[in-house]
C-alpha cells in the first residue's frame, strides 16, 4: 500500500506553486517538525530562513556517528522522510525559520514549532506533537480538566509573532497534540489575522472542551478546519470536536494507527473511508463515559497521581521510563486505590480496541 514515501516519488517534482499544499503535505511537514533543529534554525521569526537541504545537512553533521533516535514513540522513518523530502523539488525549495522548542517542568509545558516558507512567501506553520518527555504527556492529560494548557497559549503567541514578521498567507498543521495546537492557535489568534489563514490540518489531534467548540470564535474558523483521523482512531477522537472528521485508511491496527507512516495515500490525498470503525466508536464512547464519571478536580488528582508515580522512578522521558520497569512495578503498589482503579479501568479499553481493530480495518468502504 502506498504511503508518504510513495507520495514523494509521485508528487515530489511538483512545486507548491504548481500544486498547492494538500492534506498529505500537511502530514509530511508535521512529521518533520518532530526533528530537533536547535542551533540550526533561528527562533527569531525575522531571521534569515535556512534552506531545507542546508538544515538537513547541518542536522546530520551535528549528529554524525550517533545512533539517531527521536524517542520511544517516534517512528524511525521520520528522519528518512526528512532527507527524502529535502531532496525533492517540492520540499527542497522550502526554507525554515522560527524553530521553537521549550520544555518547562514547572509550567508543565512542552511546546515546539517550526515554519516552512515557500518561494512565493506562503507560510506553513507546523506544530510538534507530544515528544518523548514525560512532562509533555502530563500536559496532554491536563487537557482533560484545563484549558488553555501552556502549549496552547504558546501556539497562539507563535502564530501572531510569525504573522508580524512574515506577510504571506498561512497554513497551520500538526500531528497528535500538534494538530490540537494548530486548531487552537487559528481559533484564538487576533481577528485581523484570521483572514490570512487558508487552512488548518489536525492529523489525529485531540479535541477541546464543550465551551470551546461552541464558541463564536470556533464557529468562525470551522470552515477552514480539516480534522483527519484513521479508521480506528483513539487519540483523534478524544475530547470534543464540532467539525466533521475525514476518516482515512491505515495499514496498522488499533492505537498503532496513530503512526502517520501507516496512513495510505493515493495521488495527492489519503484514501478516505465512509466512517470510523464500530470498535473505534465504542471505545470513544467508553472513554468519554470514563472521563465523565470523574469531575474535573478528580481528573486533576488522577493525572497528578499518575505523573508522580512514573516520575518517582527518576525518569524524564518515555525512553528512560522503559528502562525502569522494575522500579515502576514497585512504585505501582504505592498508588492510591482510587487512581489505581481508574487506571485499571482504562487499560482494558485500549487492549480491547487494539485487538478488535486488527481483524476489522479492511471492512470499511472507500469514500467516493
Amino acid at each position: 500500500m502506498a504511503n508518504l514515501f510513495d507520495y514523494l516519488d509521485w508528487r515530489g517534482d511538483l512545486s507548491f506553486e504548481v500544486s498547492p499544499i494538500n492534506e498529505v503535505d500537511s502530514l509530511i511537514l508535521s512529521q518533520i517538525s518532530y526533528v530537533d533543529f536547535g542551533g540550526i534554525v533561528s527562533s527569531d521569526p525575522s531571521a534569515e530562513p535556512v534552506p531545507m537541504m542546508e538544515a538537513v545537512r547541518a542536522y546530520l553533521k551535528a549528529h554524525k556517528g550517533e545512533n539517531l533516535y527521536l524517542g520511544r514513540i517516534m517512528p524511525p522513518e521520520t528522519l528518512t522522510l526528512m532527507v527524502r523530502a529535502a531532496k525533492s523539488r517540492r520540499f527542497g525549495a522550502l526554507t525554515l525559520v522560527g524553530y521553537e522548542n521549550r520544555v518547562d517542568e514547572k509550567r508543565e509545558l512542552q511546546f515546539s514549532a517550526v515554519t516552512f516558507l515557500s518561494p512565493k512567501g506562503q507560510c506553513f506553520l507546523a506544530y510538534r506533537g507530544t515528544d518523548d518527555t514525560l512532562i509533555g504527556w502530563k500536559e496532554n492529560f491536563n487537557m482533560s480538566f484545563m484549558q488553555p494548557v501552556p502549549a496552547q497559549t504558546e501556539a497562539v503567541l507563535y502564530l501572531e509573532q510569525m504573522a508580524e514578521a512574515r506577510p504571506g498567507d498561512f497554513t497551520l498543521c500538526g500531528h497528535s497534540k500538534g494538530g490540537n495546537l494548530a486548531v487552537y492557535a487559528a481559533v484564538k489568534c487576533r481577528s485581523e489575522l484570521k483572514k490570512r489563514i487558508m487552512s488548518v490540518y489536525s492529523n489525529d489531534g485531540p479535541g477541546f472542551d464543550v465551551a470551546f467548540v461552541r464558541s463564536e470564535e470556533y464557529k468562525e474558523m470551522k470552515g477552514k478546519l480539516h480534522t483527519i483521523v484513521p479508521q480506528s482512531s483513539v487519540v483523534g477522537l478524544l475530547l470534543e470536536h464540532a467539525e466533521s472528521h475525514e476518516v482515512i485508511r491505515s495499514t496498522a491496527a488499533g492505537l498503532l494507527q496513530h503512526n502517520a507512516f501507516s496512513w495510505e495515500v493515493l495521488g495527492n490525498r489519503f484514501i478516505h473511508l465512509d466512517s470510523i470503525s464500530e470498535e473505534s466508536r465504542q471505545i470513544d464512547t467508553a472513554i468519554k463515559d470514563w472521563m465523565k464519571a470523574m469531575k474535573p478536580a478528580e481528573r486533576e488528582r488522577f493525572v497528578d497521581s499518575f505523573y508522580q508515580t512514573v516520575t518517582a522512578t527518576g525518569a524524564k522521558t518515555l525512553t528512560e521510563l522503559n528502562l525502569e520497569k522494575i522500579k515502576l512495578l514497585k512504585i505501582w503498589n504505592t498508588v492510591d486505590p482510587v487512581s489505581r482503579s481508574h487506571i485499571m479501568k482504562l487499560i482494558p479499553l485500549m487492549v480491547k480496541q487494539s485487538a478488535r481493530a486488527k481483524s476489522t480495518y479492511k471492512k470499511y468502504t472507500v469514500k467516493k
